[in-house]
This record gives structure tokens, C-alpha cells and sequence, in this order.
């Protein structure tokens, strides 16, 4: 298990901002990632593609957090639309549909670890106040939607109150009609009639319930997007709403029917929003147990970025000396903390004099068998770290000092 509280204090250093090729900063480029999620679940053998593990949605905050993203909530994002709130350099809106208990049993405790936030849109029919007398329950308490609302970390949208295509089951209809698609034949009094009741049931139970004061979002069910819902949405003070369609949410041209990515086992964050920067060579000024040493590294963004084997070398004699094994199979760094390391002959060599375009690992390390996602990047067949996350990963202390320009290593 990843050192948790290690990583929440160390958050404002990891938080450096970098540059997604194709999906960057709303400060850049006026875009922002919206990621669409529904249930989790502990059992890797029951995900489909509408559920992924609580491991796959950790590794996807993990990266964000890593990555330096400033999570927004609709609240937000209505906040700097009215100048009242300045947009951050990497902004990013997670969102979940539906409303299910792993929201809270899973998803929430991941959230608060690392710092990020969501908006849950939940079918308000579907929610309950009191556990069922079985303890069998698949959707969320009214009273888990107000401790996460309280916390700060949650805001509560609407998915309807029952427009959900109950009559299927849930499931898309056969003749096309879905969510809150007007009827063959209906006029917008009757749609305003059937549609703009279930909107304002589900804003009424939503503000009483969970003390939220407005409801400011909206996610089409099924994506089905219908002109004449977008007005009952501006009636009903609701400023913000997403479809499923893929693609990058332009918040600064509007908050309406921004697309979403939906994010399955097979399509993670790390992946999604891969890191593409540019890479100086230079040397790192490290001192072990007050011994000086230098390591060859990477700047990037202001950041030295060090092979995770020269580390390993240097520290191999100290109390805090960790093995590092390269899983081919996964693509993927596997270290093994407070253990033997044996060079292989490839550590501290010199590294070309040219900057060098680089990418970020898209699988997590492993370390002690338990998977994490740290901001690195993989060049050349090597991967680079910063000491500090390797620092937080395998359980050795590392410092800054600025009067020396070194990292100082307590190992």
C-alpha cells in the first residue's frame, strides 16, 4: 500500500504543471478534461463498461494529483465563468453517473487522500434515506450525499429523477427515445409537464436532502441531449451539463453539453492525458548521508528526473537500499523496498547533450506489490523519477537545500 500520508504532504511539490499534447490547460489552450465514471468495484472479475476496480480509479487520481490537475466541481467552473474565480493552468472535472454506493464506499476515501473532487449525478429515484432492513443496497444514502457534500469534496447533480429509461431496465429503448428525449408527436407544454416535473422532483429532493444549497449540473442520461431540455435547464438555475460524446470540454465558450471521457479498465487516465515535454540533460547535485554525489538527470518543467537504477546504485550500501526489477511483460518498474540491489552495469552513464522530447509512464511501479502512479517519464528504455517520489515510494528521506542547490538523501 502506497505510503498515503507521505504523499498528501508532499502534494504542493509534487503538483508541477506539465503539458498534455492534444489535451492541455484551459490557462493554454481554453480546453479541460471531463472524465465520466459510474460504479466500482473491489473484485477485478466483476468490471464491465460501466464498472472498473477502486485500484484503477486510485491510479487514475493518483496520476492527476501527481500531474499537478486542479480538480473543479460545477460549482467552479460557475465561479470563473463569473470572474469571480480565476481558471487554474490544469483544470480537470471528474464526474460519476447514477449515484451508486461505491461512490461513497469506494470512490470517496480515494478522493480525500488525494486531494481530488467529483461531481456525482445521481437518478434521485434510485436513492435512498435508511438502510434497507438486509444491508442490501446498490445506491447511495441521502445521508452519505450530505457528508460528502459537507466535506467539500462532492457536489450532487442530477441525472433525473426517473427518466432513466426505467421501462428498459435502464438500458437504451428500442425505438430511440431515451432519457429526456421529447416524444414522437409531444408538445413542449407536455414535455415541460413530464420532463420539467421529474427535473424540479430531483432538484427539491437533492437541496433538501443533502444541504446542498442549488443544484448546478446536469448529466444527460445516455447522452441524449434534447434543445428543449436545455431550456428547463436554464429555468431551473442549472448552469452546467455533460453528454458522453469523447472529446476535450471548452468551459470558457460554454458549460453546456460538454463531452466527457468515458474511462474504462482498458482506457486510464495515465494513458488518456499522457505527458509530452521537453527534456534538458544535466546533472543532479545529490548528497547520501552527507556524502556528495552527482547523477545524471533530465530537467523537466524545473524538475530533475533521475534513472530509477542510479539511484538504486548509490543507495545500495545504506540501511535504505532498495531492488529494482523491470517487468517486460507489463511494461512496468518493480522495486522491492529495504532489499539488495545488484547492478547490472548500465547505471550513471552519460546521457546526450540534446534536449529530448519525453512521455510519461502510462503503467504504475510496483512497489512491494503494491502498484502506484508517480509522475515519470520513460526515455530510451530507462525511467526517470524524481528522488523525492522514489524518496516517498521505497522509504528513504529527502530534502532540499536551497543554499547548496542539493537534494539531500537520508538513507
Amino acid at each position: 500500500m502506497k505510503r498515503i500520508f507521505g504523499r498528501i504532504l508532499l502534494l504542493a511539490v509534487l503538483m508541477a504543471a506539465l503539458t498534455v499534447p492534444g489535451a492541455g490547460a484551459a490557462g493554454s489552450d481554453g480546453k479541460m478534461p471531463v472524465l465520466m465514471y459510474h460504479d466500482l468495484t473491489d473484485d477485478p472479475d466483476k468490471t464491465n463498461s460501466m464498472t472498473i476496480t477502486g485500484e484503477r480509479f486510485r491510479l487514475d487520481m493518483e496520476f492527476l494529483q501527481e500531474f499537478g490537475y486542479t480538480p473543479l466541481l460545477p460549482a467552479d467552473l460557475i465561479a470563473i465563468r463569473d470572474g469571480s474565480l480565476a481558471m487554474p493552468d490544469r483544470p480537470v472535472m471528474v464526474t460519476f453517473d447514477d449515484g451508486y454506493r461505491s461512490n461513497y464506499d469506494i470512490a470517496y476515501p480515494i478522493l480525500l487522500q488525494t486531494g481530488m473532487k467529483a461531481v456525482i449525478s445521481v437518478i434521485a429515484h434510485n436513492m435512498t434515506a435508511e438502510e434497507p432492513a438486509d444491508g442490501v443496497r446498490s445506491h447511495l444514502l441521502w445521508s452519505e450525499m450530505r457528508e460528502m457534500v459537507q466535506s467539500g469534496t462532492v457536489e450532487i447533480g442530477s441525472h433525473t429523477y426517473n427518466l432513466h429509461n426505467p421501462k428498459y431496465g435502464g438500458n437504451t429503448a428500442p425505438d430511440g427515445i431515451n432519457g429526456v428525449m421529447r416524444l414522437g408527436g409531444e408538445s413542449f407544454s407536455a414535455y415541460r409537464a413530464r420532463v420539467g416535473s421529474d427535473l424540479m422532483t430531483s432538484i427539491d429532493l437533492i437541496t433538501q436532502y443533502t444541504g446542498q444549497e442549488r443544484v448546478n449540473y446536469f448529466a444527460y442520461p445516455f447522452g441524449a441531449y434534447d434543445s428543449w431540455m436545455q431550456q428547463l435547464l436554464e429555468e431551473n438555475g442549472i448552469a452546467v451539463s455533460t453528454l458522453t460524446n469523447p472529446g476535450m470540454a471548452a468551459p470558457m465558450a460554454s458549460l453546456h453539453k460538454m463531452p466527457r471521457y468515458g474511462i474504462r479498465m482498458e482506457t486510464s487516465v495515465a494513458a488518456l492525458l499522457r505527458q509530452t515535454d521537453t527534456a534538458t540533460p544535466s546533472l543532479a547535485n545529490v548528497s547520501v548521508n552527507g556524502t556528495a554525489a552527482k547523477l545524471p538527470a533530465y530537467n523537466i518543467r524545473g524538475n530533475n528526473y533521475v534513472r530509477v537504477r542510479d539511484v538504486a546504485a548509490l543507495l545500495k550500501d545504506t540501511a535504505s537500499g532498495f531492488d529494482v526489477q523491470w517487468n517486460a511483460a507489463e511494461h512496468r518498474v518493480e522495486l522491492t523496498s529495504f532489499s539488495v540491489y545488484t547492478p547490472i552495469g548500465i547505471e550513471n552513464k552519460t546521457l546526450p547533450e540534446d534536449k529530448r522530447t519525453v512521455q510519461s509512464i502510462t503503467e504504475p511501479t510496483v512497489v512491494d506489490g503494491a502498484a502506484n502512479m508517480v509522475a515519470a517519464y520513460y526515455l530510451d528504455g530507462y525511467t526517470y523519477y524524481k528522488l523525492r517520489s522514489l524518496g516517498d515510494l521505497c522509504g528513504f528521506a529527502v530534502d532540499w537545500n536551497n543554499d547548496t542547490q542539493t537534494v539531500e538523501v537520508i538513507a
